[in-house]
Parts: C-alpha cells; sequence; structure tokens
C-alpha cells in the first residue's frame, strides 16, 4: 500500500484479510482491533499508536514498554497485527478443541499439538497470500519486533 490509511482503514484492512482465512471467526475480531484502542497496553501483544505521519508499533511487559518503533509503510502494521491475530486464534482454538480454559487445565504443548497450531497459521497465510504469506514465510514478525528500523514506504494517519 501506498496511499496514507486511516486507524480505520488498517482496521477493515486486516478484519478483510482475516475473513479469507478458515479461521475467522466473527467473536475473535476483537483480538485484531484491541491493539488500535488508546487504552490498551496489553502484556507481550501488539499496541499500535497511529499517528499523522507514521505508526509505532509497540509491546509492553507487566506495564513497561519493551518496544517501540515507527513505521510510515501500513503494510508492515497490518501484517503485524495478522500475525499476532492469527497466532492468537490458533492457540484459542486449540484450548477449544482440546476443552482447556488455560487457567486450571493447560495444553500440554506436546509435538502434535505445536504442529496443529504452526499448521492453522501457515494455513491461514496461504489463504490470505500475497506479500502476507511471503512476509510471514520469511519471518518478518521478527524484524519488525527488533530494534532495526523498518521500512518506510507508506503513510497512516490519525484521522477516521
Amino acid at each position: 500500500m501506498s496511499t496514507m490509511l486511516t486507524k480505520l482503514e488498517i482496521i477493515d484492512q486486516i478484519l478483510h484479510l482475516l475473513h479469507k482465512t478458515s479461521i475467522y471467526d466473527p467473536e475473535y475480531e476483537s483480538v485484531a482491533t484491541l491493539p488500535f484502542e488508546e487504552w490498551y497496553i496489553g502484556d507481550l501483544s501488539p499496541v499500535v499508536r497511529v499517528g499523522e505521519q507514521d505508526c509505532e508499533l509497540a509491546m509492553y511487559e507487566r506495564g513497561v514498554k519493551m518496544l517501540s518503533k515507527r513505521t510510515k509503510d501500513p503494510d508492515e502494521v497490518v501484517f503485524w497485527i495478522l500475525e499476532d491475530t492469527i497466532h492468537t486464534i490458533a492457540h484459542l482454538k486449540l484450548l477449544q478443541k482440546y476443552k482447556v480454559d488455560n487457567v486450571t487445565t493447560h495444553l500440554k504443548y506436546t509435538k502434535d499439538e505445536i504442529q496443529e497450531m504452526k499448521d492453522m497459521i501457515n494455513e491461514s497465510f496461504l489463504q490470505i497470500g500475497g506479500q502476507y504469506e511471503e512476509w510471514h514465510k520469511a519471518g518478518k514478525r521478527k524484524e519488525l519486533e527488533s530494534s532495526n528500523p523498518g521500512r518506510n514506504a507508506g503513510k497512516c494517519t490519525e484521522r477516521s
């Protein structure tokens, strides 16, 4: 994407791409939209602050900002949130499948369970296709979550 996007346009793009996947369920839309809420500071989960010239990608641990990175490329924002959202949904689906609540009962994270989760994630990116699938295969999330500067091709804005 080379045009400027608002917070709502970025969210719409993410939800549109999620709809292409077999793991999509409307009950999980909040997983994709929560990182854009002004009040939200998750624990080791993405936080996006959309500004006039760029977007801040942030991550907190126990209330302490552990990552703060700026990008002018809305595709990087879309990918970062997609990557986290798809991982979260795949994990939630495994919890449901094996009837564990992750409070009193837990997944054993056996080799088969981990492979099942990886398969759901890879299948989702295959269904989305394009650069997002390529970035997933290339491990771009790790790049985005490192302290190295990202690409700055497009722009994000706060207008909505």
